[in-house]
């Protein structure tokens, strides 16, 4: 039975098998002393399931202690708890996967190494620290959730995608993929850092919470081709929440597309760029600046009072309020900030506003009208540009009043260039 002791010491337990394999029908435990077992092939050769078990545990494993499990050319697997009152090493060595079909509960780390092979966790994970590293390949299973007071790292260096629930730790959560995609439910820290290279648009984080620090570094930390995320949220903090979207590679340009369909700080959210190919951010709880928008085709930014376009391509009119172009071929030379506030007014920064909710026939691709250039030339000049949302009226109509600039030089500007009423937002 997997409860009764079947290999057991008061000190140390140590198997070896240099060329074949372990088999234990029930548990295997110390009192106060460790428990290593190494277990090898010359190579690994999969059986008709896909699997090469040299280490079978039918049953518990409990060390006083430390619990070092070493496969080589081979496959691990313990089909009961796991306990440890120190730390578990668990490593294959060549080709081999490691799988832990129940709890694991140790007092410090946990450290799952695979070159060629996936790790699977079939039930909680509760430690102090949380190590996985996937040299080469190999996917990582955690079908439950992983609950840790210190740090969290999953890590795959070659192709191999991440899948789990809930990781929550009291420290940093961080997970770092070369080539796959990501799959959570909850990732939650002090610090969260996600970083997906090479991922695909299949990747999906429905939460992602960590304290609002204050500190010097980055609360959150998310690249990849595709930046998918139900809900960003500042779970804990007195500061503005600092968060980081980059493309793969180190890239500042998202090559695909982000997503936030939540994003939620009571102190607000600032983020030093959001340059990608496609994006849609709605802001339910705080102000939103971004110190260097620029979009390749659109960026759709709005809370629940206002929305707006940021295109890189000609605009067109899909339902937004505001719509604002990049104009790529000043794009590189200059930041165009945005900042989105909780009641409704935006300001931008050298932005390129082509539409203010005055519904125009038509909407200006490269070739601006003289209009156009002159307010291109007046907010780059002048600088700061607020738009109040409660000044939009219904369908067809003018804005009830002038959208102020903010700065005196603008009205010279407009009397200089004699514009009429109405032909400059």
């Amino acid at each position: 039975g997997p409860d009764v002791k079947t290999v057991a010491a008061y000190k140390n337990v140590n198997l070896t098998a240099g060329d074949g394999v372990i088999e234990i029908y029930g548990k295997t435990s110390t009192t106060v002393g460790d428990i290593t077992v190494h277990a090898a092939n010359k190579e690994y050769v999969a059986d008709e399931d896909g699997q090469n078990i040299i280490f079978d545990l039918n049953g518990k494993l409990a060390a006083g202690q430390d619990a070092s499990l070493i496969m080589t050319n081979g496959d691990l697997l313990i089909t009961d708890r796991v306990t440890a009152g120190r730390n578990l090493t668990a490593e294959t060595r060549g080709t081999g996967d490691i799988a832990m079909a129940d709890n694991i509960t140790v007092t410090d780390t946990v450290f799952m190494k695979t070159e060629k092979g996936s790790v699977v966790v079939g039930k909680d994970i509760f430690a102090k620290n949380l190590d996985i590293q996937v040299s080469k390949e190999g996917d990582v299973f955690l079908n439950r959730d992983v609950n840790v007071a210190g740090n969290t790292t999953v890590t795959i260096n070659g192709p191999g995608s991440v899948f789990g629930q809930d990781i929550i730790s009291g420290g940093t959560t961080h997970v770092a993929l070369t080539k796959g995609d990501l799959f959570l439910n909850l990732a939650e820290g002090k610090a969260v850092v996600l970083r997906m290279e090479n991922n695909t648009a299949a990747s999906r984080v429905n939460t992602v919470k960590a304290d609002a620090s204050g500190g010097a570094g980055l609360d959150v930390e998310l690249t990849g081709n595709f930046i998918q995320i139900g809900t960003v949220e500042a779970k804990g903090g007195n500061s503005v929440l600092q968060l980081s979207a980059i493309g793969a590679g180190n890239q500042k340009l998202i090559s695909g597309e982000i997503s936030v369909g939540s994003l939620r700080s009571a102190n607000g959210t600032h983020m030093p760029s959001l340059w990608a190919n496609r994006g849609n951010v709605h802001v339910d709880e705080g102000n939103l600046a971004i110190d260097d928008v620029l979009a390749k085709d659109k960026i759709h930014l709005e809370n629940n009072l206002t929305d707006m376009a940021i295109f890189g391509r000609t605009p067109t009119r899909d339902g937004e309020q505001l719509y604002y172009w990049n104009n790529l071929g000043r794009a590189y030379s200059k930041t165009r900030p945005f900042a989105l506030y909780t009641d409704g007014k935006v300001r931008t920064h050298r932005a390129v506003l082509v539409d203010a909710g005055r519904y125009y026939d038509k909407l200006y691709g490269d070739n601006l009208s003289v209009v156009d250039m002159m307010r291109e030339r007046l907010t780059h000049l002048h600088g700061q540009f607020t738009f109040d949302s409660t000044l939009l009226t219904k369908r067809g109509e003018f804005l009830r009043e002038k959208v102020l600039f903010g700065m005196d030089a603008v009205d010279t500007d407009i009397r200089k260039h004699n514009a009429s009423n109405g032909e400059l937002l």
